[in-house]
């Protein structure tokens, strides 16, 4: 299959967890849309006595789906706030998003909303153009809060890119509070319109530096051995997988027309993120879309980009 074939089969895989053929105008339309709109409840929680008895565990509760009993996580006491998902994301209600996307994640354990911001960065002067979304993610096992991660995804390729800022006061993700007045979420809705509208200012002239870099094929190669560390376990067959993916990513630097750049860091980094996203063996849409949020796809593509502005003039 020709890449450009491939490329004309490729779709973002939050689409496959949860796309929204129909356009919602608010949160919780969105989640009802999404299967997200079951609520959960806390309850007691007892250990075992003895050969009979029960006995209350203080300041813990379990967190449990009302619709069937499904059990989500330990939350610590009553002062827990149950959030449920269309109202955690309610403060995007008042900057008129457009929802492309909503689901469960982890068993329900997780919910995610993608909205689309409309705006495209169009970076190198156009030349290379994303698209901006905010990926909103929270959870009832309580192992995450309200969360935006601002995610850009490459026109050329789909690739989901998730770069840090490299610099303070411009955040890529950042925590919500539980905001119940009107007038909270609109004070929250206006200042996530700053924040990513600030990343993208700083996402341009990242990729403007890193374009703008020049790396030797011996020094590409150093980088992927210190981002991409070699797995335990030197067998003959762990180091050839390994090394075929070190030259997956190298070739796909060097001659692939859809990562483009070749011989410059923004090319390294898109070749990473091109292998991680599309080329590696195995996982799903869930597994490709929480590693390019905050999994090993983020880590990798981000892990690049710090050694390639280290070595930018």
């Amino acid at each position: 299959m020709s890449q450009d074939q491939m490329f004309s089969t490729r779709t973002a895989p939050w689409m496959k967890l949860g796309e929204l053929v129909e356009r919602p105008q608010t949160a919780a339309e969105a989640a009802e849309k999404g299967g997200m709109n079951f609520t959960v409840s806390l309850r007691d929680v007892y250990f075992t006595s003895g050969a009979d008895n029960l006995e209350a565990i203080p300041n813990r509760k379990a967190v449990v789906c009302d619709d069937n009993e499904q059990f989500m996580g330990f939350a610590s006491g009553d002062r827990y706030n149950i959030l449920n998902y269309g109202e955690a994301f309610g403060f995007m209600d008042a900057i008129n998003p457009h929802f492309v996307a909503a689901g469960n994640l982890r068993d329900r354990k997780q919910g995610f909303m993608v909205v689309e911001t409309g705006q495209t960065v169009n970076v190198l002067d156009g030349e290379d153009p994303h698209q901006m979304y905010a990926v909103l993610r929270t959870s009832h096992d309580c192992t995450r809060a309200v969360e935006l991660s601002v995610m850009m995804l490459r026109g050329k390729c789909m690739n989901q890119l998730t770069l840090k800022s490299f610099i303070k006061g411009v955040d890529q993700r950042w925590s919500i509070k539980h905001l119940k007045s009107m007038k909270e979420r609109l004070a929250e809705a206006t200042n996530t319109v700053a924040r990513m509208s600030k990343y993208s200012e700083r996402f341009v002239e990242l990729v403007d530096k890193m374009a703008s870099t020049h790396i030797e094929k011996d020094t590409a190669h150093d980088i992927l051995k210190i981002v991409i560390p070699q797995p335990k376990g030197k067998t003959e067959r762990v180091e050839r997988q390994y090394a075929e993916r070190i030259g997956q990513i190298m070739d796909l630097w060097t001659t692939s027309p859809t990562v483009g750049y070749a011989g410059t860091g923004w090319g390294l980094v898109n070749a990473v993120s091109e292998q991680f996203d599309w080329y590696r063996q195995g996982g799903t849409a869930e597994s490709r879309f929480l590693g390019a949020l905050a999994g090993n796809t983020h880590k990798a593509i981000n892990d690049v980009a710090a050694q390639v502005l280290a070595r930018a003039s």
